[in-house]
Order: C-alpha cells, then sequence, then structure tokens
C-alpha cells in the first residue's frame, strides 16, 4: 500500500494545471529510479484505474518520457491498461521489445446505439471543441475528412457523446480557485471534458483505421498529438532566475531603452566564454500589468538600421528522427537562401518536436537556437538537465535556457507566458558568418508593456521595436 504523500503526488498527475501534471509525473519518476517499487506499483495501480484512453497515455508516458522501461515487466504493464488506444500501443512497442498481444480489437468500442444525453448537454460538443483541447484537434480531423471522405468530425462527436454518458465529465467552467479576482486566460488548464476529447479523438483514429478509412500507421502518427510529455523536454527544468530579470516594473517610456540594454548586457556576463547572446526573452508582471522584452541579433546588409525595426523570422524547425522526441537531427532547407540580399533576418529559429507533450507547450513555444540554414551546418538537438543544446559536430553551436518570471497557474491573456530564455551561439560560428557574407549584425528589440486600469479588464498592450 502506498503512503498518503505518494498517493497524493500520483493524484497530481489529473490536476488541472498543466505544469503541476508535469512536476507531478517527475516526481514519480524520481522515485522509480530509486528503485522505490511503491511507487512503480502506484504508477501501475492508477493505469489500471484509468478508463479513459487519454488518461492511459498519460501514465504509460511517464514511462517512455523518463526512460523507465527498464524498471517494469511488459507483462505487467499490460495487465494494467484496461483502455487500451493507437497511442498508448505505440507507447509501449516503442519501450518494450517483448510487447506482443496489441491487436486493435482490445480497443474500447461505443456501442452501435448513439448515446442518450441530458438536454443541456446537446451542445456541449460543438461549444467546447476549441476550448476543451486545441484547435489543432479540430484541423486534423476535418484534414482527414477532407482527403478521405470518412466522416471523422461527425465520428469524433458520436464517440465524445458515448464518453460523457458513460464517464460523465462537468461542464468546462472559469476553475476560479487558480485565478483569485484576476481576469487571467483559463483555456490551458486540463478539464475532465479534455480527457473526454482526447479519449473521443483516439477512438475515432481507431474506428477510421479498422474500416479501413486511413492506414494505421497514419492512425497512429495522428494519435501521437494527444502526448502528454515529450522525451527530451521532460527531464529540462529550468535555470534559476537572475536577479538582473526581476523587479522591472514599474518602468516609465524614458526607463525602457535604459532597462533593454542593462539586460542584455548583464545577459552577456552570464554567457560562457567562446560563446555570444543571439537572443533574450524577459518577462515581468503583477497584478497591474506586464512588461516585456524581446532582444534578438539579426544580420542583414551594411547599414539596414537605417530601415525600419523589422526583420525576416524563418520558418519553425521540427525534428527528422523521432517525432515524439526532442533530440536527434535538424537538416537545412535545401531551397534557403544565405542572406546575402533581401531584408534583414533574424538569427535564430523555433525549434521543436512534433507534436509537443501537452504539458510543455508553453515551454516548448519560446525554444529558440541559433539557425542551421543561417549558419551553414546540418546540427542536432540534444535535451540536457537545463539546456538544449543544439550541436555541430564535435562543437555546441548554440544552447537555450528558460526560467520562469514569478511563475503562477495562469497568467495574463496579452502577455501568453512567463518563459524566459536565453539563446547563445558559438562566437567563432559567427564572427566566420559575418566576415564570410560581408554582412553586418545588430540587435532588435521589441518591448510590449501593458498596465491594467481595471481589475476586471486587460489593459492596453504598447509596442515599441528598435535597433540597438
Amino acid at each position: 500500500m502506498s503512503s498518503p504523500a505518494l498517493q497524493m503526488l500520483i493524484e497530481r498527475l489529473l490536476w488541472p494545471i498543466p505544469r503541476v501534471r508535469w512536476e507531478a509525473a517527475r516526481g514519480v519518476a524520481n522515485l522509480i529510479r530509486e528503485e522505490d517499487e511503491k511507487a512503480a506499483s502506484a504508477l501501475l495501480d492508477w493505469i489500471l484505474a484509468r478508463r479513459l484512453e487519454s488518461e492511459v497515455a498519460l501514465g504509460l508516458g511517464i514511462i517512455d518520457a523518463f526512460c523507465l522501461a527498464d524498471y517494469f515487466e511488459f507483462a505487467d504493464i499490460s495487465k494494467s491498461v484496461r483502455a487500451p488506444s493507437l497511442l498508448s500501443d505505440f507507447l509501449l512497442k516503442k519501450n518494450f521489445s517483448t510487447a506482443s498481444g496489441l491487436s486493435p480489437i482490445r480497443y474500447p468500442r461505443s456501442p452501435s446505439d448513439p448515446a442518450t444525453l441530458p438536454q443541456h448537454q446537446e451542445t456541449w460538443f460543438d461549444h467546447h471543441r476549441e476550448t476543451a483541447v486545441p484547435p489543432i484537434f479540430s484541423h486534423l480531423l476535418t484534414q482527414l475528412q477532407e482527403a478521405t471522405g470518412f466522416p471523422f468530425m461527425a465520428g469524433w462527436k458520436y464517440e465524445w457523446r458515448s464518453l460523457q454518458a458513460t464517464s460523465p465529465r462537468p461542464d468546462i467552467e472559469r476553475p476560479s480557485f487558480f485565478f483569485g479576482a484576476r481576469p487571467y486566460l483559463p483555456s490551458r488548464f486540463h478539464t475532465g471534458q479534455r480527457e473526454l476529447y482526447l479519449s473521443a479523438y483516439l477512438r475515432t483514429l481507431a474506428f477510421a483505421a479498422m474500416n479501413g478509412a486511413i492506414p494505421y500507421d497514419v492512425a497512429e502518427s495522428y494519435a501521437l498529438y494527444a502526448l502528454t510529455l515529450n522525451r527530451g523536454l521532460a527531464e529540462l527544468e529550468p535555470v534559476e532566475r537572475p536577479d538582473w530579470a526581476k523587479h522591472l516594473l514599474p518602468c516609465n517610456a524614458e526607463r525602457i531603452k535604459e532597462l533593454a540594454q542593462n539586460l542584455w548586457t548583464s545577459a552577456e556576463d552570464d554567457v560562457s566564454s567562446g560563446e555570444a547572446l543571439l537572443a533574450l526573452r524577459v518577462v515581468d508582471f503583477e497584478k497591474d500589468g506586464f512588461i516585456e522584452f524581446d532582444t534578438t541579433l539579426v544580420i542583414g546588409l551594411p547599414g539596414f538600421t537605417g530601415s525600419p525595426a523589422e526583420a525576416v523570422t524563418l520558418d519553425v524547425l521540427t525534428l527528422d528522427a523521432r517525432s515524439d522526441e526532442m533530440t536527434g537531427p535538424l537538416g537545412q532547407n535545401p531551397d534557403f537562401v544565405p542572406p546575402s540580399l533581401g531584408r534583414p533576418l533574424r538569427m535564430t529559429q523555433q525549434i521543436s518536436p512534433e507534436p509537443i507533450g501537452s504539458v510543455h507547450i508553453d515551454m516548448a513555444m519560446n525554444i529558440r537556437l541559433a539557425s542551421p540554414n543561417i549558419f551553414g551546418t546540418p546540427a542536432t538537438v540534444q535535451c540536457g538537465s537545463s539546456e538544449i543544446r543544439l550541436e555541430a559536430g564535435a562543437d555546441v553551436l548554440s544552447r537555450w535556457t528558460h526560467w520562469y518570471a514569478d511563475w503562477e497557474p495562469a497568467i495574463s491573456r496579452d502577455l501568453g507566458s512567463a518563459v524566459c530564455s536565453m539563446t547563445t551561439v558559438l562566437k567563432s560560428s559567427l564572427d566566420r558568418l559575418r566576415a564570410s557574407y560581408g554582412m553586418e549584425t545588430a540587435r532588435l528589440v521589441r518591448v510590449r508593456q501593458a498596465a491594467k486600469q481595471e481589475i476586471h479588464r486587460e489593459g492596453e498592450v504598447k509596442t515599441e521595436a528598435y535597433w540597438m
């Protein structure tokens, strides 16, 4: 029997706050690595008690993301999975070479007769379809429907109705316990309805594959969008918030440029020898507003800072290898044109796995590393305990570290993220790039600031961009 403390930790896996789920998963994984048999048994018991496919996949995702397969036997894991799906089978096959007996026939099926719901629940599916879960799920099923003619959207609704009838979850409400009196954005919270929508999504994909509408490998690739954790990102922890990144408010207009310069200079002092600062995002917020400094190094033709303060941002790069992991090679875009002509160009690119585990989205959307396209080299992404590295041969071409600004369960709709970060690049590579193209670099600073005049209204956001 597990201790009350362990049981409390396990129950946090279904808290509505994504980061709490992540930290609970990390805590469980650490206990299992310490060979705490009660922790391993508690996780199996928790999975056994799940009746929704998405929740089973959450438990198996801990084993996958933290590489815990050596602490379990496949037979024990298999017996604990009572709501199998394409996603759970993917995780089992990936982590256990002995995995067997994973036939789709095992997948739960909804009754052939449509479910009957109370009248007040009839509108819930369409009303919450893009808030209980991100709009990407509607987009993916619509995409499949248009490509195949199979009624994916109607199937999703049918499966949701069945689950709502047999495993009901309450209507989505503002989780005021986590908000206090301030107006925050609640859409990132993981409510009970989220699990119903995701489980119905997984059932819809399985039904389509079993009926020949799409191949099983295609259905599996779409099922990965219901992942909770990505291997690599799961192990990543924030660094301690630097002192120079604190107490930025209040900040009047006369002080902004001086503060932006001081932040960059202070960050440069923290950069390791042989590296140069490439990008910096620093935010601070309080109940009356927020301020965000986003500074990036830009390359362009000589004299480009005489033009308006704007630059091209390259498209997001996703990893070439396992799509569910934040590790592996990044190729170069063969159509990329070196920055010898045209508009100024930011020297970083957002890099992420595809898809992003749901608890990582806030952090992962802010990962920026030196662009392999701009620096002209194939590179490999590696995740450490406190940094993400872009390695080119024997060199670490670029590093990304992050911290949180006074993290809270929810933040201003306009601010969007409390994640702050620094991106560095190998100084010799930066110097070589400048010399090879005869280009200049400058810092592009973008400052956003908001102050709330009334406690229940968002304040006006003022944005300023300039060359430093």
